[in-house]
This record gives structure tokens, sequence and C-alpha cells, in this order.
């Protein structure tokens, strides 16, 4: 399947990405995103907080400007960059 966008238009990818997240969740309930179904499978909330903090981190501050939305998201949602600080165990 090709791609509706490039590397080269990360603002197109990220969307369409986030797109894709959002239909692959809209038929799960609360109940259903906070299940873990095994000790290496986060929940699926976790998942998608996860993915919106490292876009957060690793590609809005660094370009510049970018306020946090939550300076406590940083520990909460990195389980995997020990190089960002203090992290979440996996």
């Amino acid at each position: 399947m090709e791609r509706p966008w490039t590397i080269d238009d990360p603002v197109r990818a990220y969307r369409t990405v986030r797109q894709r997240t959002e239909a692959l969740a809209q038929p799960l309930g609360p109940e259903d995103q906070v299940v873990q179904s095994m000790p290496d499978a986060s929940p699926t909330k976790w998942h998608r907080a996860h993915t919106t903090w490292f876009f957060e981190e690793f590609l809005l501050r660094p370009a510049g400007g970018l306020t946090p939305v939550d300076p406590a998201y940083r520990y909460l949602f990195n389980s995997y960059y020990e190089a960002v600080g203090p992290r979440q165990a996996r």
C-alpha cells in the first residue's frame, strides 16, 4: 500500500497516522482501552498517550517554541528513553 505522505512532510505524516490511530481505536469503549491483555503489552490508552508524548518530545520540542502540555508526561509516558530522564518502569 502506498503512503499518502512522505517523510518530507511530517505534519501530513503525523495527521495521517493520527487519523489511522483514531480509526483503529474508534470501536473501543473506555473500558476496552484500559485493559492490559498480557504483561508485555500496555493498554491501548497508554499507547495512545505515549505516541502523542513522543511526537511532542522528539519532534515538536526540538523545533523550538513548544511548551509541554504537562511536564509530568515526560515521566509518565517515557518507558524507553533513558536520555530524556527518569522513566516509567516497563
